[in-house]
């Protein structure tokens, strides 16, 4: 919420951008004004929206069929000794937030840019812009 949008000089274009390249979860951004009201009905809608994105529950085959594009569309980190990362299979394991659980051989070999990738890509596939999301990478027992 761009509150106060009445009172400032700063461009409401200006803002995204910069917000949008600090802040992971990818909100929708609102310029509001309790003074005029302006906005408020767009904040209520987008409230609503993110509610229902928040609460979604992924099948589980339908997840699975995206992590195997997943593993096609980027190859994998490997370790130290040539080893590389497999992205078996995975799981939503609780909702509001999505919580994920995918299985991999070792979990030692996922590197934060590529657990931000897996993240951003289900974003973008299952539209979970603007909510919370946590992936859990564990090894397969």
């Amino acid at each position: 919420v761009l509150s106060k949008w009445d009172a400032t000089t700063i461009g409401v274009d200006d803002a995204r951008s910069e917000l949008r390249r600090r802040l992971r979860q990818r909100p929708p951004f609102v310029a509001v004004s309790a003074h005029t009201g302006r906005g408020l009905e767009r904040l209520l809608d987008g409230v609503a929206e993110l509610f229902d994105r928040h609460t979604i529950r992924i099948p589980t085959p339908q997840l699975n069929r995206a992590l195997a594009e997943l593993r096609e569309a980027r190859q994998p980190p490997s370790g130290s000794r040539g080893r590389r990362l497999n992205l078996l299979y995975g799981a939503q394991t609780r909702v509001r937030p999505p919580r994920f659980r995918f299985f991999v051989n070792d979990p030692g070999l996922i590197t934060r840019d590529y657990g931000y990738w897996v993240e951003n890509r289900l974003r973008e596939r299952f539209g979970l812009d603007g909510v919370p999301v946590s992936i859990d990478f564990v090894k397969r027992s």
